[in-house]
């Protein structure tokens, strides 16, 4: 028996790169935040559905049997109509019915609930944003620290070959061995920054993993050189912000809460009605039905009603107070990203220009010292000055992005689906 073994390659995942848009589609998918505010725009939903019920009447099958005197036990047993009669003597069965007819309360407590739904569901809008803010920030954080990896890396890739021309320098004689120590701390110096910013790199990548729902090594995010303000996918700029729609809610909401406390002062009109039979009757001509209509007017209540009045209409005030608020905090942050996009777009102008020039003065300097006419002072001049205008430039066009981002959706962009 010939035993053939046949080897299957096993093929490693390529990990993918996300985009901005996938990430806080992903992230939105994923939040536990966002879960529960969508379970409380539910419960409120039930709750204008409880309070819808008592529109309707309500009815009771009931029975009851006593001992002794008649008519002492229904109230305690919670039993009405013909079947609670203190006039009733011996077994009785049947049915009972009771309808509010009006009341004013009622309806305002229904539209105090619609607002507070409303209110529940622009808090649900504000927890996306919080979302989508955070892993806006996350992925630009990991965006970063790969631009700072592949600069760095590549700025010591520059200072190896710089060195190895030292080092053949320095066996023919040709340069001191000090330029051989320069150089090398150099390479070396650049290498700990290339690591430094890939473990900074890796943790981003692990927080992004958390937000979206993926596996750490499933995933890596764009280079920043390759980013753009058309790469935040953010649609709907220019809209009302979700701190203000919900600010304005939950005043909408107190203004409700203060009709349903004063309608407490209006009366109500209820009727009940109820069908039965009963062993006997006492003191009165039997009947197998009653029914009837009863008004109530609060007239006095230890100034109970008037205190929740008042204290609706401050909450009320309150929450116009906060809306007021919520307006000035808005105008200050479109204000404070304003200022970082101009100032960032300023200087990434600039940048760019101090770029070229940078990345020319290396191939200048490095050829003036592999021609005997420089030294390695202004090869190791050009390289700092390259791997500066490399990092800010990474750093701003970070800055920018996430000012644009944020800004989007502080004004109520939303990511496309």
């Amino acid at each position: 028996m010939i035993l053939v073994i046949t080897a299957i390659p096993v093929f490693a995942a390529t990990p993918r790169e996300l985009t901005i848009p996938e990430t806080l589609r992903l992230a939105e998918q994923t939040s536990p935040d966002l879960k529960a505010a969508l379970q409380r725009e539910h419960v409120s939903e039930q709750n204008i559905n409880f309070l819808k019920s008592f529109y309707y009447p309500t009815f009771n099958a009931q029975a009851i049997d006593s001992y002794g005197f008649p008519g002492s036990t229904s109230s305690s047993l919670g039993i009405g109509g013909l079947m609670g009669s203190a006039f009733r003597s011996g077994p009785a069965v049947g049915m009972t019915g009771n309808l509010t007819l009006f009341d004013w309360g009622r309806g305002y407590a229904v539209q105090t609930a619609r607002s507070e739904l409303k209110a529940i569901q622009e808090e649900t809008q504000v927890a996306r944003y919080s979302v989508d803010q955070a892993a806006l920030q996350i992925y630009l954080d990991a965006s970063r620290f790969r631009g700072q990896r592949d600069s760095y890396q590549q700025i010591a890739g520059y200072v190896a070959d710089v060195a190895t021309q030292v080092e053949m320098f320095v066996k023919t004689g040709q340069r001191s061995v000090v330029d051989r120590l320069l150089v090398q701390d150099q390479t070396t110096d650049a290498q700990m920054t290339a690591a430094a910013f890939d473990e900074r790199y890796q943790v981003a990548l692990k927080r992004l993993a958390l937000a979206t729902g993926m596996a750490p090594d499933q995933l890596t995010c764009a280079d920043p050189a390759k980013l753009s303000d058309q790469s935040l996918g953010l649609a709907g700029t220019g809209t009302v912000s979700p701190l203000v729609t919900q600010a304005a809610a939950q005043a909408e909401a107190a203004h409700s809460a203060v009709s349903v406390a004063s309608a407490q002062n209006l009366p109500t009109v209820n009727a009940t009605a109820s069908f039965g039979d009963m062993d006997e009757a006492r003191l009165v001509t039997k009947h197998d039905y009653a029914g009837g209509f009863g008004v109530t007017v609060p007239l006095f209540e230890g100034y109970r009603i008037q205190s929740q009045i008042h204290q609706a209409q401050a909450l009320a005030a309150q929450r116009d107070q906060d809306l007021n608020a919520v307006r000035l905090q808005l105008d200050e942050l479109n204000a404070h990203y304003d200022e970082i996009i101009n100032a960032s777009r300023v200087q990434l102008e600039y940048l760019q220009k101090e770029l070229e020039v940078a990345e020319r003065a290396f191939e200048l300097a490095k050829k003036r010292y592999y021609d005997f006419q420089g030294t390695l002072v202004d090869v190791r001049e050009a390289v700092r000055n390259l791997e500066r205008i490399q990092s800010e430039v990474i750093d701003i066009k970070t800055d920018l992005l996430l000012a644009l981002g944020s800004k989007a959706l502080l004004n109520g962009a939303r990511v496309q689906f």
